[in-house]
Parts: C-alpha cells; structure tokens; sequence
C-alpha cells in the first residue's frame, strides 16, 4: 500500500456468501464494480475514505507481536477495523489465515485488489460495524487485533464489543489493542488538562471527546468529531473486568509521528483467562 491517488474497483459483496468467518477471498472475482480512488499518503498515515482517521504505515510494536503471532499459531486470527489492511498483508506474507474486517466496502476491495493471489486462500473479508454487525462462533480466533480503532466507540459499545472478543477467541488466546492517549500532540494542547481534571473527578470514561474538530482542526477533514482516549489506568481496571489479564502495556509514538513525548498511543497485550 503506497497511498498512491490510484483508480481500484469496487467488490459488490453482496454476490457471495458470508460464511461463519467472512467471505473467502479466493472465491472473490471483481465483476459488478464501480471505481473509487486510494488517498494519498500523509507522512506514515493514508487518511481512510470513510472519514474515520488515519492507516498508519508504519507498523508499531504491538502490532508487529500480532504479526508473528500469528504464524505460530494453528487457528485464524482477526483484525478489526484493518482500514487497508497493512498489517493484513504481513499477516499474509507470515503465512497466517486471517480475518480482515473493516467499517468500509471499499477498504477491503483495496486490499483484495492488492494482496498477491497465492495468499487469497488465507484471506478472509468480513465487511460491517464492530461490534454489531460482525458475528463469528465462539472460540474460533486466535489472537484479535485492533489498531487505532477502539478510540472511535463509546463506552458502552467498547464494554460490549471487549465480550464479544472475549467469546470469539480461544482459550488463553490473544487481544492485541492500541488507541490514542490524552498526550497526543494532536489534542494535547486542547484536552489533557479537562481528561485530568475528569480523572481527579472520578468521572466514568474521562477521555470521551465530542469536538475533536475543535480541537484538532488540522485534522478535521479526516477525522469524525467523536474521539475516545485512554491512558494506562483505564485500561487496568477495564480488561480484567472482561476476563484479559494484561501481559504487557506501554505508551509509545510511532517512528515517524508528529512527537508526543513518546506517550502519543497506548499498547497493550492481553491473555483471554
């Protein structure tokens, strides 16, 4: 994926059945199409064409855990919110089966279009909203990924959506999850000090933000105003309530991010127990 302005056709995925973990790519042709076109690369971010932020290119730590993973592993892992799917294909290239879902048609048509044939058969594409359009029988998935996407739900949906996950994976499977923090140089300036003063107030889901726009204007025509952050305490206390127990959690900044005192994001690794 180079974020080139280039023309991909649309699958119509309405012609082939859904089965209990997605449409298999290989039996995927591209008849009934229409065209789109794949933004342009932004630093190490390719904007998404449903307005809901950014795909990194970069791949981070946790997510790279995800990746080897993967491959040592006998069962399909997922992807939630895989955008155009960069960690897919490395999935992919590792020799690993994976389901790759995403909010947008059009991302997963992109990604089709763009993974060579001879890893079709590991491929996956299940299309729909997490959590509730998306439905795979309990204990099918190895390990879930999910990047830089859990900070666009509320607190509700996530509460729901980490039970969801919990049922789809295998006994000790694996929750790979990393979202934006309140240090962000992006919203920084314009919330740390409401998310702390929230945090001093004991207010449930103290990074709830509803004017990202305001906020963050540079961003505002990639971005949906809603945006939910995290930092590591939250996320302690969450996991455990859903049956993780966290193996590893840390702060970090992608290589190439605008510098957020390397606290910018929040990743962790967690155990189904």
């Amino acid at each position: 994926m180079q974020g080139q302005d280039t023309k991909i056709e649309i699958i119509n995925f309405d012609l082939y059945h859904k089965g209990e973990i997605g449409i298999n790519a290989n039996l995927i042709t591209t008849e009934s199409v229409v065209k789109n076109y794949v933004p342009k690369q932004i630093r190490d971010e390719i904007p998404t064409l449903n307005r809901m932020g950014y795909m990194k290119t970069d791949i981070d730590p946790f997510s790279q855990e995800y990746i080897e993973y993967s491959s040592s592993i006998d069962f399909p892992v997922l992807e939630l919110g895989c955008a155009y799917g960069a960690v897919v294909q490395k999935v992919l290239e590792k020799g690993g089966r994976i389901i790759a879902n995403d909010l947008s048609k059009e991302h997963l048509s992109i990604l089709f279009q763009q993974t060579p044939k001879r890893f079709l058969e590991n491929l996956y594409l299940y299309p729909g909203a997490f959590p509730n359009e998306i439905d795979i029988p309990n204990e099918s998935v190895g390990a879930v990924l999910t990047a830089r996407m859990f900070h666009f739900l509320d607190g509700a949906i996530i509460q729901y959506g980490l039970d969801k996950i919990y049922k789809w994976l295998v006994p000790n499977g694996k929750l790979f999850f990393i979202v934006v923090t309140p240090y962000h140089a992006a919203i920084r300036d314009g919330f740390l000090s409401v998310y702390q003063e929230r945090v001093e107030s004991d207010i449930k889901w103290p990074g709830v933000i509803k004017n990202q726009w305001e906020i963050n204007p540079d961003h505002k025509e990639y971005v949906p105003p809603y945006l939910h952050v995290f930092d590591i305490p939250e996320l302690q206390e969450l996991l455990p309530k859903h049956g993780f127990k966290i193996d590893k959690i840390k702060l970090f900044d992608y290589p190439n991010d605008v510098d957020s005192g390397n606290k910018g994001h929040v990743g962790l690794i967690a155990t189904k127990v």
